[in-house]
């Protein structure tokens, strides 16, 4: 006869699985990111790329590639045009991403460069 999981062991399954979805976020913030820079270092400053063409070139849905660009924008390292199509780097979003550290938070990342300049 199978064992039921206890409340403790479900709560960790949960976080686990929350933690693959935040490790999952973060990954697809760093492909908007790297897609972003390129579109800056081949078009000039800001490199702006249109959302939808941005969801299908790194394949995410809608939904994912908004996520990740309202978490972005709210950080400080992206921004978008007046109707919300279209989206870029700021200048600290450039330096993130040239940097390419995927291993130190976002947030931690920008408290760095912000004491720096």
């Amino acid at each position: 006869m199978r064992k039921s999981p206890t409340y403790d062991e479900l709560a960790e399954r949960v976080r686990e699985l929350e933690g693959m979805l935040d490790d999952e976020g973060r990954v697809i913030q760093w492909d908007i990111l790297e897609h972003l820079a390129a579109a800056w270092d081949r078009d000039g400053p800001p490199g702006i790329v249109e959302n939808r063409d941005l969801a299908t070139v790194l394949r995410l849905g809608t939904g994912q590639a908004s996520r990740a660009l309202k978490i972005l924008a709210t950080l400080g390292l992206t921004d978008h045009d007046t109707m919300g199509f279209a989206s870029y780097l700021t200048p600290e979003g450039y330096d993130i991403a040239n940097n390419n550290d995927r291993k130190t938070p976002l947030n931690e990342q920008i408290k760095g460069l912000r004491a720096k300049g």
